[in-house]
């Protein structure tokens, strides 16, 4: 590469590297001289911050590369801006090997210690003033030695966050550092942030993030041509289709077993396996099954409480002529505790509701008391009925906000839920124990 003339640094500073400057360029009329001066590494720090973000991005749906990150660089990455989540997105998705540095407005990122705590110690950003005169002297002078250590720099060349989506006009600044620093403008659109988090949005929502990569450009001393074509780069990028939400494979074949009918036998099953023998209760299915189809969660709540009385009614009339169904995870101050329920009558199913015994002891109790099997079964279908849809609207209502991350994380759902139930029903068991 062909030396170029420089200018003396912009800081007073020794150990910023020679800028080449723009009339420098112009009339030398060769390609830009890199002020790079070290071969790009991986540091502990941007591993660090890399493995930061993406765990803190993850539950939110996460970050989906399209196009590759050339190594090669540094580069001046220039991205569309609709959310506080862009940095970080973009911090989580590129190399290591890059090490993005990037900038934060110093009058909004650097006017109180929590956020200067997150800007500078989480994110490792410089900051930079938005205008005013010697602002552009100022970034460069912080930048370059970042640079020339094989830093990639982050610029939002909007200058602010945009309010309704719309790319806005880009400023020089970008272009501009391009040409100075000898590096090339690396365009790349972010979508999906501002769903995520948007300007005046508060807390952030369940939405993936699409980094698409351009094609690099090189610096040059028009100016307004790189803006122009980093721009439209990033406009072509952020009028591609979005990609389906993603779907965990257990989540499908979860939908395939409970389509149709079939989902209404399994629900109809559990529920009357529950009020004869099954250890888990009947409102754990529509958190399992349900959600597998979550706009029949009413319709296969009915089902399982059809399960469930039909189970009550099975299980009376077996204890009624003597015989007994194995009843795990029970103990004997439950039995009791049944008993001196229905020691009242049918009526004594409503207590059933909140004390955490399973029904399958009151069915057996009912049977043994010879109850009427008529009172039973209409005590019985009111409790498990009430009980059903107190849990069935939880369920609703927790899904609206959650469906997106449980489908996409589905398997890691069922053990969380699982270990949660656990817990709980160790508890109960625990609290019931002589």
């Amino acid at each position: 590469m062909p030396s170029m003339p420089s200018l003396p640094s912009l800081s007073a500073r020794p150990s910023l590297p020679s800028l080449p400057g723009g009339a420098a360029v112009g009339s030398a009329g060769r390609r830009l001289r890199s002020i790079v001066r070290t071969p790009a590494k991986v540091t502990w720090r941007a591993v660090a911050r890399q493995k930061l973000w993406s765990a803190v991005i993850a539950p939110f749906g996460g970050v989906h590369v399209e196009g590759d990150f050339d190594s090669e660089g540094p580069y001046v990455v220039v991205a569309n801006h609709g959310s506080h989540v862009d940095t970080i997105a973009l911090m989580s998705a590129s190399p290591t090997i890059m090490r993005v540095v990037t900038v934060a407005a110093q009058d909004y990122w650097f006017t109180s210690r929590p956020r200067r705590l997150v800007a500078r110690g989480l994110l490792g950003a410089y900051p930079v003033r938005r205008d005013g005169q010697g602002a552009y002297e100022e970034l460069r002078g912080v930048l370059a030695n970042r640079v020339a250590e094989s830093m990639s720099v982050l610029i939002f060349p909007e200058g602010t966050r945009s309010r309704d989506g719309q790319l806005g006009q880009f400023h020089s600044g970008a272009a501009r550092l391009a040409r100075d620093f000898g590096i090339p403008v690396l365009p790349v659109a972010l979508v999906g942030s501002r769903e995520m988090m948007p300007k005046a949005g508060g807390l952030p929502r369940y939405s993936p993030v699409e980094v698409r990569v351009g094609t690099p450009i090189e610096p040059s001393d028009d100016i307004a041509g790189v803006s122009a074509q980093a721009r439209q780069q990033v406009l072509s990028l952020l009028e591609r289709p979005r990609r389906p939400m993603p779907v965990s494979d257990i989540h499908v074949l979860a939908g395939q077993l409970m389509r149709g009918a079939r989902g209404d036998a399994l629900m109809v099953a559990w529920g009357a396996a529950e009020a004869m023998s099954f250890p888990v209760m009947a409102e754990m299915s529509q958190v399992w099954l349900g959600v597998a189809e979550p706009e029949r969660l009413w319709r296969r709540g009915a089902a399982v409480v059809a399960g469930s009385v039909a189970g009550v009614a099975v299980h009376h009339l077996l204890a009624r002529s003597g015989r007994s169904l194995p009843a795990p995870w029970t103990t004997p101050s439950m039995r009791r505790a049944a008993s001196g329920y229905l020691a009242q009558g049918p009526s004594g199913y409503w207590k059933q509701a909140l004390t955490g015994i399973p029904v399958k002891l009151f069915a057996a109790e009912s049977g043994r008391r010879d109850l009427p099997l008529g009172k039973v079964v209409l005590h019985a279908a009111g409790e498990r009925g009430l009980r059903m849809a107190a849990a069935t609207a939880v369920v609703v209502a927790a899904h609206r906000p959650l469906g997106p991350l449980v489908r996409q994380y589905y398997g890691v759902y069922l053990l969380a839920t699982g270990a949660v139930f656990g817990v709980l029903l160790r508890g109960v068991v625990r609290h019931w124990e002589d």
